[in-house]
């Protein structure tokens, strides 16, 4: 077993930088996520946000695999699953990242997170963790994100020119007043 050396005192800047970048990091991800499930449903972006603020992650996603399926061809609809699935994993990161105790390890890019159990128990096999394996989670949710962007942008559902922009079809058509 190896002995982890901690030092007293708060985390360093480079452990607060990394863990900073998985937090926002992991926001634009979510933005993405919500703009895929709007953008499948076919309504306004901004209007929608006003619903997904409210939903959970795992929510998204799986409403993005279920209209994915109802409305995509098999192939489109197999690689944003696999795109959701890889969310979802990295969700679970995200968890153990943002919300692991942290503790400085022996140098400033070192930081070892206590592992919690159920009923606040603690376990011996505190992982000791980079700040540079931490800013690779990061990086790779943003690659996520420009995946998810480019799906998006090849089923025409995303103009990178007007992002905000509903892509022909995905607002409905005003109601005529009636005489």
């Amino acid at each position: 077993m190896t002995t982890l050396v901690v030092r007293q005192g708060p985390l360093s800047t480079k452990m607060y930088c990394a863990i900073g970048m998985v937090a926002v990091s992991w926001a634009h991800l979510e933005e993405v996520i919500a703009l895929c499930l709007s953008r499948l449903l076919g309504v306004e972006h901004v209007e929608f946000l006003t619903i997904s603020a409210n939903m959970q992650v795992k929510a998204r996603l799986d409403s993005i695999k279920a209209l994915a399926g109802q409305k995509l061809a098999s192939d489109a609809a197999a690689q944003i699953t696999d795109l959701c699935e890889q969310a979802s994993q990295l969700s679970k990161e995200r968890n153990r990242i943002l919300h692991g105790s942290w503790l400085q390890g022996e140098t400033p890019d070192i930081g070892i997170r206590l592992t919690y159990r159920a009923y606040g128990r603690v376990t011996y096999d505190s992982p000791s963790m980079s700040a540079k394996e931490i800013a690779i989670v990061a990086t790779s949710m943003n690659e996520l994100g420009a995946r998810f962007m480019l799906s998006l942008q090849q089923l025409g559902l995303y103009d990178p020119k007007a992002p905000m922009k509903a892509p022909s079809g995905a607002t409905e058509p005003p109601v005529p007043a009636e005489p």
